[in-house]
């Protein structure tokens, strides 16, 4: 484990509240059981109205923000889905959705990685999950996804507003699919899911979120009280576990996908993105030196290359 990682596990461990895992138990039945039910990954999502509000010109690259109502099922809080777009100020063909990290507000992490993008000719759309940003639903000093129920809700709303959004844009752009540890995840099921051929380029992600909150380091921040003692780690186990993309049938274009790993992360087992790799056969593993926190600060260019050579692969599928 790389040492920033390590020491990473002792904040979580011991700062503030607002990174325990699960302070407020299990949540309603429904939300928990909802994690086991595959169909939530595929049912048809609607159709959606983007509307745009704001709009940045650079000098080499232009910026949008935009809003559309969800059809997802998220508290009132959250029924709002904020976007932000950034495309090549001389335009493009190929737009990646970016999905958003564990506990990821806003875009500026991700769209350090747009910008990377720009200098492939390849513009953004980058969804802010139900719960974070300005879709939260508790106070700023608390845990966004306070119970396991609320995590599945995440989770879901952001899969099926992300399939949406491909859908959305896939008429004017050929379309790809990245994140970042659960932005990963995440993406890799909009991409599995999508219905047509889309790049997918998943960085320091798991096939399932059950691996990373039961092995990883992101384990010492659980609330064991909250969820009835630690006695509920098998529970905890099969239903974060009952959510893989290892459920999905891989896609027939599962051969252009291209996965990003750190050698030494802490965060993501390297089994878990083995096993996604596997499961989509033909797809490439690009393991890179480096730990979860210095991955995504010293690799944006190899990630931007990882997602610009799974956009080429797709093109001659």
């Amino acid at each position: 484990m790389h040492p920033v990682d390590r020491f990473a596990a002792l904040m979580i461990k011991r700062g503030p509240r607002r990174l325990r895992i699960f302070p407020g138990g299990w949540g309603d039945a429904a939300g928990v059981q909802s994690l086991g039910d595959d169909s939530l990954f595929t049912e048809d999502t609607p159709d959606i109205v983007i509307a745009w509000r704001r709009t940045e010109v650079n000098a080499d690259h232009t910026v949008r923000d935009g809003r559309f109502e969800t059809f997802a099922n998220v508290p009132p809080e959250a029924r709002i889905a904020c976007i932000r777009m950034v495309e090549p100020k001389s335009g493009t063909q190929r737009l990646c959705l970016l999905m958003a990290a564990w506990n990821d507000h806003g875009y500026d992490t991700r769209e350090r990685l747009a910008l990377e993008l720009i200098k492939h000719g390849i513009g953004s759309v980058m969804l802010e999950n139900p719960y974070y940003g300005d879709r939260r639903v508790t106070g700023p000093n608390e845990q966004p996804v306070p119970t396991v129920a609320d995590f599945a809700r995440m989770g879901f709303g952001a899969v099926a507003e992300g399939r949406a959004l491909v859908r959305y844009f896939s008429g004017d752009y050929a379309m790809g699919v990245s994140g970042y540890s659960m932005g990963g995840n995440i993406s890799a099921v909009v991409g599995a899911a999508a219905g047509f051929p889309v790049a997918m380029a998943p960085l320091a992600a798991s096939h399932s979120p059950g691996p990373v909150f039961l092995d990883g380091v992101i384990s010492n921040g659980i609330q064991w009280d909250a969820l009835g003692g630690k006695g509920q780690r098998s529970r905890l186990t099969e239903a974060l576990g009952s959510v893989s993309v290892l459920r999905l049938p891989a896609p027939e274009w599962a051969s252009a996908a291209v996965l990003v790993a750190g050698r030494s992360d802490g965060f993501i087992p390297a089994s878990a993105t083995k096993s996604l790799h596997q499961h989509w056969d033909g797809s490439e593993l690009r393991v890179l030196g480096g730990g979860h926190a210095t991955l995504l600060l010293r690799q944006r260019p190899a990630f931007a290359d990882a997602i610009a050579d799974s956009f080429d692969r797709v093109e001659v599928l």
